[in-house]
């Protein structure tokens, strides 16, 4: 019985107060979209979130370029540079040099 009453209630409050009951719609549509919307407040925190992540990424690029830069100015004035990189990375040695290789068992 409550419920039925509160739904007469309810219904008679918007039978006569239909410019009431219309702007309370209307506000609650415009908040929605607001907030839920292309443009609303969620898409714009997701959007500066991904903005905030896209600018470390392009601060650790840079960084990174920066440290390429200078080896390559390394190599281009360094004969030493260039012997080291020769050594590590493409195992060239001087002649008559022998290079031994220490092979460690991981199993042990």
């Amino acid at each position: 019985m409550k419920e039925e009453g509160f739904f007469k209630t309810v219904i008679r409050y918007i039978y006569h107060k239909k410019k009431a009951f219309f702007f309370i719609v209307v506000m609650l549509a415009l908040l929605t979209y607001a907030v839920l919307g292309k443009k609303g407040l969620l898409q714009r925190y997701e959007l500066d979130m991904e903005n905030r992540d896209l600018k470390e990424k392009l601060k650790n690029e840079q960084e990174k370029t920066i440290i390429l830069q200078k080896e390559i100015e390394d190599l281009k004035t360094s004969d030493k540079k260039i012997e080291k990189v020769a050594r590590e990375k493409y195992g060239m040695t001087k002649e008559g040099e022998e290079i031994y290789k220490i092979v460690i068992d991981s199993a042990k």
